[in-house]
Parts: C-alpha cells; sequence; structure tokens
C-alpha cells in the first residue's frame, strides 16, 4: 500500500514566467496561448503517483501572483508551503535576476527555508535565449535547489519538476518522521 502524502506548493517567479502555463500543463494536460493575469493567487490540486518511492502525492499547487503591487497580498498564500517551483523565463534574464528575491521573500515569510526546484521555463525559444543553461545550474547548486529545463508549450520536463519536488518533499517528511519517533523513544 503506498503512502499517502498531502503538500503545499507555491509558484514563485515574476509575472509572465510561465507559472499559470505549467500548473495547467502540468493538472490539465493543457496550454493555453493567452493566459488572464493572476490576481492575487488561484491554486489548483494533482495526484502524483511516485511509484519509484511506493508513495501517492496530492499536490496543493498555489500560483503566486508575480507583479511587484501583490507582494502584501502574497505574504499569507506562503503560509503552510512545503515546497516551491522558483520559475524564470529563459528569454527575460531580468527575471533570472530576480528569483533570489523570490526565494528571499517565500523564506521570510515562512520563516524557514523548504525545498525548491529552480525552473529554466520556455527553453522551446532557444534563439531567443538570454540565460544559459550553465548560468541556471550555478544558481541552483550555489543553494542547493533542483534544477529543470522546461516548456509550458511543449510539455518538456514539467511534470519532471514536479514530480523532482515531489521526491525532495516526501524525503523531507520521512526524516521528520523519523526524528520525530525517535525524540518519542528518546524521551
Amino acid at each position: 500500500m503506498p503512502a499517502e502524502y498531502r503538500f503545499k506548493i507555491a509558484m514563485l517567479g515574476d509575472g509572465a514566467v510561465g507559472k499559470t502555463a505549467l500548473t495547467i500543463r502540468f493538472t490539465e494536460g493543457g496550454f493555453e496561448s493567452d493566459y488572464k493575469r493572476t490576481i492575487g493567487a488561484d491554486f489548483a490540486i494533482k495526484e502524483l503517483e511516485l511509484k519509484d518511492m511506493n508513495a501517492n502525492v496530492k499536490l496543493q499547487i498555489w500560483d503566486l501572483a508575480g507583479q511587484p503591487r501583490f507582494e502584501s497580498v502574497r505574504q499569507g498564500f506562503y503560509r503552510g508551503a512545503r515546497g516551491g517551483l522558483l520559475v524564470y523565463d529563459v528569454t527575460r534574464r531580468r527575471t533570472f535576476l530576480n528569483i533570489d528575491t523570490w526565494k528571499d521573500e517565500c523564506f521570510t515569510s515562512l520563516g524557514s527555508n523548504i525545498p525548491l526546484v529552480v525552473v529554466a521555463n520556455k527553453v522551446d525559444l532557444e534563439d531567443s535565449r538570454a540565460v544559459s543553461q550553465e548560468e541556471g545550474e550555478q544558481y541552483a547548486r550555489k543553494h542547493k535547489f533542483l534544477y529543470v529545463e522546461s516548456s509550458a508549450l511543449t510539455g518538456e520536463n514539467v511534470e519532471e519538476a514536479y514530480a523532482n519536488l515531489s521526491r525532495h518533499m516526501v524525503n523531507e517528511a520521512k526524516i521528520r518522521a523519523n526524528n520525530t519517533s525517535e525524540d518519542k523513544r528518546a524521551g
């Protein structure tokens, strides 16, 4: 019988980097070329079977508005998040330079660090690329985050981004559970 997990995750990154497109591709399997700007936050739910870990994960995905004017609204949406996707658009260098700000906002709002996957989105636009794969991987390594190159348009590595984050959160949950049971035995 697979273990059951539920995790709230946050989609982090500037406006128009593809957070909504990634969420819709992952949860509904589709892509729309015309998205409405997220106001505050939207959320979706998706169940994921991780056969390699004998686990079923139910993700509550919070797609947070990327515009600066929504910063005060976003604070409350971080509460309870156990992981996140830190998304930037490979064709817009500024969105990559801003991911550190997103990481800091998330960690400060939560009062702790959570696992993040750096997602270099829109890799289907290779001819317009402004951020190299090496730069993205280097940032992820430096912060001990996972790294994925994706395209919400083609679906490339979208599921992998969520599955990799889910595996990391399951591992953390198991460590916490083991530490809790060891504390009870020691007490």
